[in-house]
């Protein structure tokens, strides 16, 4: 089995216990901020995959750094540590979150441009793909990109809208060399 399909089945698992035990909210935020802290800490990753360093230093470590978590989410971790799958805990926050934005109806979006973007540029974005994915809610992520020329693109559930004029030129490039 994958450890895609591993990590999402561990996360489905969470999901289901935090939403049976009502706690949902306080584990959706624990892992938001692991999903911060594997983003940011390459070490930590690192650590995790460490087959140097033993399950049990690993487990103890892992409770000691996420004391301040929900206790579900800390029983998780102490889980996939004893099956030595802890290799596995930063996809299953990204799978976690999929599946707690798939049931809230909250769409993530990656809007790059080529300058930063005012709010009312945002809120039009935000507008676009809420029509378009029916999403009640959307999580902007913001990048500038200067070889965009300008314009944006807009990624979301697996869709590319590219209105950047790089790419416009790109397109003309490449009709003009079969005309």
């Amino acid at each position: 089995m994958s450890d895609s399909k591993i990590a999402s089945r561990y996360a489905l698992s969470l999901y289901d216990k935090a939403s049976e035990d009502g706690v949902l909210e306080s584990v959706a935020a624990d892992i938001q901020n692991l999903n911060e802290i594997t983003v940011a800490n390459k070490d930590f990753i690192k650590f995790l995959n460490s087959p140097l360093i033993t399950r049990e230093t690993k487990k103890n470590t892992l409770s000691k750094i996420f004391s301040s978590f929900n206790k579900e989410t800390v029983n998780l971790f102490s889980l996939m540590a004893d099956k030595s799958r802890e290799n596995l805990i930063g996809f299953m926050g990204t799978e976690f979150t999929k599946i707690y934005n798939k049931n809230h109806g909250i769409t993530q979006a990656l809007v790059t441009s080529a300058a930063p973007l005012d709010a009312k540029s945002l809120a039009q974005v935000e507008q676009y793909v809420k029509t378009n994915t029916g999403a009640n809610s959307v999580q902007i992520t913001t990048k500038v990109d200067a070889s965009l020329v300008g314009g944006i693109t807009i990624m979301f559930d697996g869709k590319i809208y590219d209105s950047s004029i790089a790419s416009q030129i790109n397109k003309l490039k490449s009709e003009l060399n079969i005309a």
